[in-house]
């Protein structure tokens, strides 16, 4: 046999070892990590029976399907879904695609985000469709005062201000060093904010940094605090806290999502109690948003059964 010939024996055979050795180890191996290589969250589901200070009392069922979007406004609880809005115990307005997030001003005008535009409902006049704020929008948060309307878009990880009566509107959270304005960080499409009542300004999370960030109407930044950790005190995941609403000393009532919990926070951003549990929850629920009652109760709107869980503080 020539030389050339046994080299490649030896080659295919060097090959074959490498390869059959490769597969055993593998097979041998992969089932026997041990518990150190285990993610489980079963541990953090658990939480002190003393930091749960709210029971949950009847809730609200709307008749509309796939729940996406939750407002308070003058005693009505409204629910958004698919090709509808539904003011519970009122009336329902028809819509043309899923509405992601609802916003009533002061006067009882409803605004709505539909996927990628807004929709303006007076109360009593014209319904408005304002165009898109961008190629890529997605939005997923509204909110409204006596001069703006300001709304998340996690699609283009951008906050966009317009005037109550539309127009162009106005870009909040591009990167600024300069100025302080890191930029927003959202993985998925989960942005929420709200106007503080204080002040006019715009609270707004920046999820990917499980931050909660505070910005005057011209965008320039205030203040911020963010909390990452599996542990009660923290949000986890990619993109936390999911939903907020303010509360009227300044807290916050925060909902996640992956580890679904609802709490509130201080303005700090320290733990003040908890509102509902892991266990609380089916275990893979998302878009808990959330909304603060005028005597208190925290509202929550749970796509997974359905409801519009209401939860009041414990005497």
């Amino acid at each position: 046999m020539k030389s050339s010939a046994k080299n490649w024996i030896w080659f295919l055979a060097l090959i074959g070892l490498i390869v059959g050795g490769g597969l055993f180890v593998g097979r041998n191996r992969r089932a026997d990590l041990g518990k150190s290589f285990t993610y489980s969250l079963d541990e953090y589901r658990q939480v002190d029976p003393l930091l749960i200070q709210y029971a949950e009392v009847e809730p609200v069922v709307p008749a509309i399907g796939n729940p996406t979007a939750l407002a308070l406004a003058r005693g009505f609880v409204c629910v958004g879904g698919s090709n509808g809005i539904e003011v519970i115990g009122d009336k329902t307005i028809p819509v043309v695609g899923t509405v992601t997030c609802l916003a009533f001003d002061d006067e009882g005008t409803l605004f709505a985000g539909v996927q990628d535009h807004i929709i303006k409902i007076p109360k009593d006049g014209e319904i408005q469709i304002w165009p898109s704020p961008s190629e890529k929008a997605y939005l997923t948060s509204i909110d409204v005062d006596d001069w703006y309307v300001y709304v998340a878009d996690a699609g283009s990880r951008r906050i966009w201000r317009y005037k109550k009566e539309g127009g162009a509107p106005f870009e909040i959270g591009k990167k600024d060093w300069a100025n302080g304005v890191r930029g927003f960080y959202i993985p998925s499409p989960y942005f929420d904010l709200a106007i503080s009542p204080a002040d006019g300004s715009v609270w707004a999370v920046n999820s990917g940094h499980h931050a909660v960030e505070n910005y005057r109407p011209d965008g320039m930044p205030l203040s911020s605090w963010e909390a990452t950790g599996m542990h009660i005190e923290g949000f986890s995941g990619c993109c936390n806290p999911s939903h907020f609403a303010l509360l009227p000393d300044g807290g916050f009532v925060t909902a996640e999502k992956g580890l679904p919990r609802v709490k509130i926070h201080n303005v700090d951003g320290s733990l003040r109690c908890v509102v509902a549990a892991p266990d609380q929850f089916e275990d893979d629920v998302t878009g808990l948003d959330v909304a603060v009652g005028p005597n208190g109760k925290i509202y929550v709107l749970d796509p997974a059964r359905n409801r519009v869980r209401v939860f009041e503080e414990k005497k």
